[in-house]
């Protein structure tokens, strides 16, 4: 009976404690959920352009190739072969899209690529991407035989 008078200063401060780690674990999580946020707004405005290619099948790895020259990470030569086989497989008049998050110039950007294919076997490609890369992508197409280029 002489701990008695121990037990409530005992409570408080386990009570205090308890307090102070769940104070940090949630300073934490607000911290990274920020972050994210701050990553995704940067995101949001690096600027992009757009270029629409229209080609037969057999000349976009060349496409490819160039995009892969002007990025310096995140679309890598694993991602540009299931590209391809997605793209192969597509059905004529069919429309579909990929999204590849990556590093232009030591700057987070993503490229946007958007695809169909006609019945005549040609592939529109819409890539919306860094300036950069636009930019090699317009010269890269002069070389390709038959294609169409819109911006």
């Amino acid at each position: 009976m002489s701990y008695a008078y121990l037990i409530l200063p005992g409570i408080i401060c386990c009570g205090l404690f308890a307090g102070w780690i769940l104070a940090r674990s949630l300073e934490r999580r607000s911290r990274s959920s920020s972050e994210e946020i701050l990553d995704e707004l940067e995101l949001a405005y690096t600027p992009r352009r757009g270029i629409e290619i229209r080609t037969q099948t057999e000349y976009l790895p060349y496409v490819f190739g160039c995009i892969l020259e002007n990025v310096d990470s995140g679309f890598e030569d694993k991602q540009v072969k299931n590209l391809m086989d997605r793209i192969e497989e597509q059905r004529p008049h069919g429309s579909k899209n990929a999204l590849f998050p990556v590093k232009v110039s030591g700057v987070r950007s993503e490229i946007d690529l958007q695809w169909s294919r006609d019945s005549e076997d040609r592939v529109r490609l819409f890539v919306l991407a860094a300036p950069k890369v636009i930019r090699a992508l317009k010269k890269q197409v002069r070389t390709i035989p038959q294609a169409l280029v819109e911006n």
